[in-house]
């Protein structure tokens, strides 16, 4: 019998997997798991790394809320602790910043403990994490000026990405044989009906550092996922031509779902919960069920190309547990290819 790898893996390679994947809460229907991906040493002293109502900050902002600083000097806020919070100051008010926008020193010693974890005898499939590149210029720009500057500062942005990039590069480098199947990296590239920029300004400015963070994953044996919000459908044939193996889509029923399974599933993956925009938050168990068994049936048509997942925060889609627990039911109930 396959284990939750070998499922996942084939999932991944279009290979005759034999159901879908599983990605839930409940740990009994679960083929993943998940490693670190980095360490950093000699970061200078930072006493704003975590939430609070820091004065300095404050005085530096105007804002009235909670906030933090992170490493590289973006400072984000949010009230009373409800949700993530947004960047509010970018580390790179104007380009005469970039400069001093460094990145950290990666720890030489991280690999060695990663290989004591022995995740290559993992039963599970095995994810970490990488960076964001598009998100990465939003927070030290600000969204505003990081879209006026694709047009007005393209070379800036080149070399901003750049940087990223190739730091980003080194990370990856270090985890070839340390039996991490895939690299999960996140950016938000779409409102509910299209992308920030133009599909030619996204291939011409971004598409080639994707490509170069698909080629270093891919170097190193590893399947590259990628997070994105929104309705990015304009993108996805640059995305796919980059190297991405699987979109992590939480808002499926944007395109819906029949789009994604006809146009892409047999190239692309899709780890996804059931939407949860359109579906799981009206609490409708006739809904949730039937379009849930909906997209079995899609998917299964495409030759199994769905990792099912639940959104990891309930409460924060309005969401609740047994809810989607009618959504699990059905898939696991109905999960083979």
């Amino acid at each position: 019998m396959m284990n939750s790898r070998e499922i996942v893996r084939r999932i991944v390679a279009h290979d005759n997997p034999v159901r879908f994947g599983y990605d839930f809460v409940d740990r009994a229907y679960n083929d993943m798991t998940h490693a670190p991906s980095r360490a950093y040493i000699n970061e200078a002293p930072n006493p704003y790394a975590s939430w609070g109502d820091h004065k300095e900050l404050a005085d530096i902002t105007g804002f009235s809320g909670q906030t933090f600083r992170d490493r590289y000097g973006n400072i984000y806020g949010r009230f009373n602790g409800l949700t993530k919070g947004e960047c509010i100051r970018g580390a790179i008010v104007d380009w005469d910043d970039f400069e001093r926008y460094t990145m950290p020193v990666i720890d030489p010693d991280f690999r060695g403990r990663l290989l004591e974890r022995n995740f290559a005898d993992s039963d599970k499939y095995v994810m970490c994490g990488g960076a964001s590149i598009f998100s990465s210029l939003r927070d030290a720009r600000l969204m505003a000026n990081a879209l006026a500057d694709t047009v007005l500062e393209p070379d800036m942005v080149h070399a901003f990405l750049d940087r990223i990039v190739t730091h980003e590069e080194g990370i990856i480098a270090s985890l070839g044989g340390c039996g991490i199947d895939a690299m999960m990296i996140g950016d938000d590239w779409g409102t509910q009906d299209r992308t920030f920029i133009s599909p030619d300004s996204f291939a011409a400015l971004f598409a080639p550092y994707y490509k170069r963070i698909a080629d270093a994953v891919h170097e190193q044996g590893m399947a590259l996922f990628m997070h994105s919000c929104g309705y990015i459908i304009g993108i996805m044939d640059h995305l796919i031509d980059a190297g991405v193996d699987v979109f992590q889509f939480d808002q499926p029923d944007a395109y819906p779902a029949e789009v994604l399974a006809e146009r892409f599933g047999s190239r692309v993956c899709f780890h996804s919960p059931v939407d949860i925009q359109k579906v799981l938050p009206t609490g409708d168990r006739e809904l949730i069920e039937s379009r849930t068994m909906e997209m079995c049936r899609i998917f299964r048509a495409c030759g199994g190309s769905w990792i099912a997942k639940d959104y990891p925060s309930f409460s924060d889609i309005g969401v609740k547990p047994e809810w989607a627990g009618w959504a699990m039911r059905v898939i696991t109930e109905n999960s083979a290819i």
